[in-house]
Order: C-alpha cells, then structure tokens, then sequence
C-alpha cells in the first residue's frame, strides 16, 4: 500500500522530534532535577499531532515526572491518566469545548455535569484551570466551585489578575487557589503582596519570560524565591499543540535559570513543593 507522501514526511518529523538526542541527553544529564510540571493541558487540538504514548515521550524528554493535567474536554486528560495514573495528577476542567472559557461563570448547566464526574473513580486533585475576570467571582458556577473544592480538598487553579485572584479568596477563607502564571503580568512587588497576604495561594510560572530574561535569573524573582521557598513551583501550559512540540527545549529553559538558585530552593520549586501542595490540599 503507497503511504500519502505528507502522511510520510510529518511520521519521520515525528519521529525525529521523539528521538533522543546528543543535545538533549547532555541538557538533561543524570544530575538535573526532576520536574513536577503544574500545567499541562492535552486539549483536543493535539489529539491528532501527539497521541498519548507521543506525549508521555514528550513529557519523559523534558524530564517532567510527574504533572497537574486539565484538558478541553476532559477526555484528554483521562486519556493520559489512564496510560500513566501513577505519573498524571488529573484536575477537572470546566470546559467542555473553547466556547465555555467565555461563559462558563454563568453556565448552571455545569453543575450537574461537575457533580457527576467529581463522584466518578477517577482522583481528581483539582478544578481547573479556569480564567476568572474581575467581577465574575459572586457568579453561580464559581461560588459553587468554590464550595466544592473547600468541602473536598481540592485545589482551585485559577487564571486570573490580582484582583478577580482576591475577589474569589473572598468568596471562601479555606480553599486553596493554585495561581495560574503568576498572574501572567502580575509585578514581583504583586504577587509577593498576594503572598504575604493570602497562606492559601501556591504560584506556578507558566509563560513568565521576566524570571529569566536571557537566561539570567531576575534579582526581584530570586527574592520572591527565597521569601516564599515553598510557594512556587513550575508550569509549562500547553495549550496549543506547538507548545508540546516545544516542551523539551522550554524546560531546558527553566533548567538554566533553577541552577542558578541554591540546590535545596532549586528542588523545592522543581519538584517537592507541588508535591507538598497535594498532600497540604489533602489534609485541610
């Protein structure tokens, strides 16, 4: 049977993108730090790109052990938990296609549908992620999600500026948010006041380009680091399929900037501290 000449040429793409390297297996030598990647998506726009095996390697080729999953629609994520439960932490994402990032607030039919998969088998640890704008958190989906996650330890990982950040800490003292980008825009001098102010807010720095700015770690971001050791932790986001095809090199990037902190902080934002915020989530 003759194979499609463009099926051919994107399969050996692929399979030159897979394949290790010489460059890649010196980026990430034996003593490089094993990543928890706090933002990972497996939307259905990769699905035809990366199958679940193409991304698991993906994810092995970055050096991401283990990392916090929604997808639109869920099923992505499921799909990849159900090939490596030990490895994927699934949150449950709101959206059951783009269209609902923009209405989901005010989106009652949701609720049913969150109920019935949260008491389904698979362990969600979270909600999420979800974008939250300023005046939308006294809508009826995120005071119920609020609740939800309050009553069952679950981690609310939220995409959201300062503001609409502090307006859904208001609608519950006790939920845990995860801060999606660090705001995306949000100032150091910011999210150290959101720190200082809120003991429940944990920060992952998908897309922040201003931690390491060619390469060289930020003075600002290194004090944040060290004020809060226990706070942060990394994100990658893929949320289109070309950020998967990147994520072995964006990694390497935020490798460069975690061996300039000491080796035990290094870890910490690495790794553990992600770690930590499972098993704090689970205990509240």
């Amino acid at each position: 049977m003759r194979v499609p000449y463009g099926r051919l040429i994107l399969s050996l793409l692929l399979a030159l993108l897979l394949a290790p390297t010489t460059a890649t297996a010196q980026a990430q030598s034996d003593d490089d730090l094993p990543i928890f990647d706090a933002h990972i998506h497996y939307n259905r726009d990769a699905w035809g790109l990366y199958s679940v095996d193409d991304a698991l390697a993906l994810l092995d080729r970055a050096g991401v052990r283990k990392a916090f999953v929604s997808s639109t629609p869920d099923q992505g994520t499921l799909m990849l938990w159900q090939r490596a439960p030990e490895r994927i932490i699934p949150s449950l994402r709101l959206y059951r296609s783009s269209a609902d990032q923009a209405t989901w607030t005010r989106d009652d039919s949701l609720l049913a549908d969150i109920q019935e998969r949260l008491q389904s088998d698979v362990p969600y640890r979270g909600i999420g992620e979800f974008h939250l704008f300023t005046g939308q958190s006294d809508n009826i989906v995120p005071r119920a999600i609020s609740e939800v996650a309050a009553n069952g330890k679950l981690i609310l990982h939220a995409h959201a500026d300062a503001r609409a950040l502090e307006e859904l800490l208001a609608t519950r003292p006790d939920i845990i948010v995860l801060w999606a980008h660090a705001g995306m825009a949000e100032t150091p001098a910011t999210v150290q006041r959101i720190l200082d102010s809120h003991p429940n807010v944990w920060v992952e720095l998908a897309l922040r380009s201003d931690i390491a700015p060619g390469g060289r770690l930020d003075p600002l971001w290194r004090s944040l680091f060290e004020r809060y050791p226990d706070r942060f932790m990394i994100g990658t986001d893929t949320w289109i399929p070309s950020q998967w095809t990147r994520l072995p090199s964006l990694m390497n990037d935020v490798r460069v900037w975690l061996r300039q902190l000491p080796p035990e902080l290094a870890a910490a934002v690495a790794y553990t501290n992600a770690e930590r915020l499972l098993t704090e989530s689970s205990q509240t």
